[in-house]
């Protein structure tokens, strides 16, 4: 949490007590379903342009797709955020966000880091970088402060969110500042994009090495889809697409776990919970418990069919969290999920290349260390 509060000040994911509750009450209508369909063409047009531009790459060449499933995760939320694209390599703010998110994912995998107040050339990079993040992003929420039509995206939404528990009368506490805004901002734009990417790239993991479920997969969307491009309406009328995610979600979940810290002394099955003491719930290891899992290490979207749901524990599967801090983005990832899913699949055959070793790289996301190299054939 501390490393993360470095380039994401106290937003949402690092804020704490009362405050976490004020901005999540805030924030949370801007995250209702009637305002995420606002975002699907952006992200539709996103995914196309992408597929373009994989058509041109040629058949049979190989690409690493955890790359691009990044960098079309971190332009779909940069578009959906603040309307604005940081993705390319010719971004400012793109660049001064990649390099500050991996240097913070690096402090995380090693506790021992140098203080970032020592001038390390690390550390001086470190904080230019963020003073360009919080520079260009201030100026961005200054204008559309002034804007007269805005377009209808997340900043517009929370720059109108008010705390409905709040004094009518005091204006200020009513609505977030200029500095809340830019630390949530910057919040979604870590979260939003990272853990959209590791999942994309682990599920492509899995497809190549169950070929039998990328064809009933393709199956499913080409008779739903008939070619059509996907549409708000046809989310939920692709079961099995939403049962693999959700399969993909359970073995290679892109967070380790969820801390917590213990408000009073507890005490479970004998061990004893000290007042304070940190605690991480594993997603790896109840994800895998043959108390609740059948067969728990092998591949099986139809475990999440609803015949096969009805009587599970509903603490034996969290990969959005659970409880009051549930991930406020649940809906909007999901969404993102099955649009970039079912629009890659309708275009390409998308197959592993042989010989790759898929390890785990640690960091804030559990991504692929070494990426995802596949080959692509047109359909």
């Amino acid at each position: 949490m501390r490393n993360m509060g470095l380039v994401q000040g106290k937003g949402l994911f690092t804020s704490e007590g009362s405050e976490w509750q004020k901005h999540r009450r805030m924030m949370q209508p801007a995250f209702q379903q009637k305002y995420l369909t606002r975002l699907h063409d952006v992200m539709v047009d996103s995914v196309f342009k992408m597929l373009d531009e994989w058509s041109q790459h040629g058949s049979g060449i190989p690409i690493n797709i955890a790359a691009e499933m990044t960098q079309l995760t971190l332009k779909i939320v940069s578009l959906t955020l603040f309307s604005v694209d940081i993705s390319a390599q010719s971004s400012e703010l793109g660049n001064a966000c990649r390099f500050a998110f991996e240097y913070v994912y690096g402090r995380m995998a090693n506790p021992l880091s140098a203080p970032v107040i020592v001038p390390t050339p690390n550390n001086l990079k470190f904080r230019r970088a963020k003073r360009t993040i919080d520079q260009i992003v201030q100026g961005f929420i200054e204008k559309r402060r002034t804007q007269l039509n805005s377009p209808p995206d997340l900043l517009s939404l929370l720059l109108a969110a008010q705390d409905p528990e709040a004094d009518p009368s005091q204006i200020d506490s009513n609505q977030f500042s200029n500095q809340q805004l830019q630390d949530e901002v910057i919040t979604l734009m870590n979260a939003g994009h990272e853990t959209s990417a590791t999942t994309l790239s682990w599920l492509w993991v899995l497809l190549g090495e169950h070929p039998d479920v990328f064809s009933q997969l393709q199956q499913e969307i080409d008779s739903v889809l008939q070619g059509e491009p996907i549409k708000t309406k046809h989310l939920s009328q692709l079961p099995y697409t939403r049962q693999v995610i959700d399969e993909s979600l359970r073995l290679r979940n892109p967070g380790l776990g969820i801390m917590r810290q213990a408000e009073e002394e507890d005490e479970i099955d004998g061990y004893r919970i000290p007042k304070g003491s940190n605690c991480i719930l594993l997603n790896a290891h109840m994800v895998r418990h043959p108390d609740f899992w059948d067969e728990p290490n092998e591949f099986n979207p139809t475990r999440f069919a609803p015949e096969n749901s009805v009587n599970r524990h509903k603490y034996a599967y969290f990969p959005f969290g659970a409880g009051p801090h549930i991930c406020i983005g649940k809906n909007m990832a999901l969404m993102e999920l099955m649009i970039i899913l079912v629009s890659v699949v309708q275009k390409f055959d998308v197959q592993l290349c042989p010989g790759q070793s898929f390890e785990i790289d640690p960091r804030f996301t559990l991504r692929p260390r070494y990426g995802v190299q596949v080959t692509l054939q047109p359909r």
